[in-house]
């Protein structure tokens, strides 16, 4: 990309418009569009003014670009301030998520005590309506950073080394979580067969129940962590796959799995079938409203 492409990238990307740049470089609109249209280069104060503005460095608006960098053109400019955004969008999207799923799993701690079955029913069927609530409300809220998601991105090479670094970091963490989510969805169904005997059958059931929210919650977001960051520190690849995919080939994959985990729990009984078939229920409603509203928005 040459100078005036970045300027035009870099702007666009913060949403303003010609005559609003001009404006905060006190220079003339024609000025910056001279410098889009790569008939100009600003002075060394509009340069520095320009870097501090969009958070980029001065190597990144003058440097020379090499042959697969050029390869780029027409891609999405994205500063370190977007990808923060967008981590953290992602993030508390995960935590909404992850907390809806938690009440659904978690409600059937309420089912465990037999003996008072029909006094807890009320809290059973709140939580799980609560839980139901939490996911429809967050897949149905407004997509944001869509473009990150869809286009080829540019970055400032420091931005995105010091991304990768950070990303390499924070996977160990991630790693962890998911560790810790699998032993306790193991080692927790384990350890209460060994305690039956000593609290008894219900309460080792109610506790089962909460550990496997617990380890369903972590999973969520160490999955969405670690997906949202490689988005950005694989851009190219992630682009690459996505388009070979087709844009909705989750849903014949996630499917077939949940139905063969909700047979799998009624065949051996393994857990209460409620949950699963109100689940799968829940997906299939979502999923179709989802593409409906999509089909009328493209119209």
């Amino acid at each position: 990309m040459t100078f005036g492409e970045k300027l035009k990238a870099i702007r666009k990307e913060k949403g303003y418009s010609q005559e609003e740049m001009a404006g905060l470089l006190d220079v003339s609109r024609q000025a910056v569009s001279k410098w889009e249209s790569d008939r100009g280069i600003p002075e060394i104060d509009k340069l520095l003014r320009i870097s501090n503005m969009f958070g980029v460095t001065l190597d990144y608006l003058l440097k020379s670009e090499s042959p697969d960098e050029n390869n780029q053109s027409g891609g999405y400019y994205v500063s370190r301030e977007t990808i923060d955004g967008f981590l953290s969008y992602k993030r508390h999207r995960a935590k909404n998520i992850a907390i809806g799923a938690g009440l659904m799993i978690g409600s059937d701690i309420f089912g465990s005590f037999s003996d008072y079955r029909q006094l807890l029913l009320p809290l059973y069927w709140g939580t799980m309506a609560i839980g139901i609530a939490i996911l429809v409300w967050t897949f149905f809220q407004p997509k944001r950073y869509q473009e990150i998601c869809t286009n080829l991105l540019l970055f400032d090479e420091a931005v995105i080394k010091s991304f990768r670094e950070d990303s390499s970091r924070n996977r160990k963490r991630y790693a962890g979580m998911i560790v810790v989510s699998v032993l306790l969805f193991f080692l927790g169904t384990e350890f209460i067969l060994m305690a039956e005997d000593i609290v008894g059958i219900e309460v080792c059931n109610a506790f089962d129940w909460l550990i496997d929210a617990a380890s369903v919650m972590l999973l969520i977001m160490a999955g969405t962590s670690i997906h949202a960051e490689n988005i950005i520190a694989q851009n190219a690849e992630y682009i690459h796959k996505k388009n070979s995919r087709g844009k909705s080939a989750w849903i014949y994959a996630a499917l077939p799995v949940t139905v063969l985990a909700v047979a799998a729990g009624l065949i051996t009984n393994a857990w209460s079938p409620v949950f699963p078939v109100l689940f799968l229920f829940c997906v299939l409603l979502v999923t179709v409203c989802k593409l409906l509203i999509e089909k009328r928005e493209s119209k």
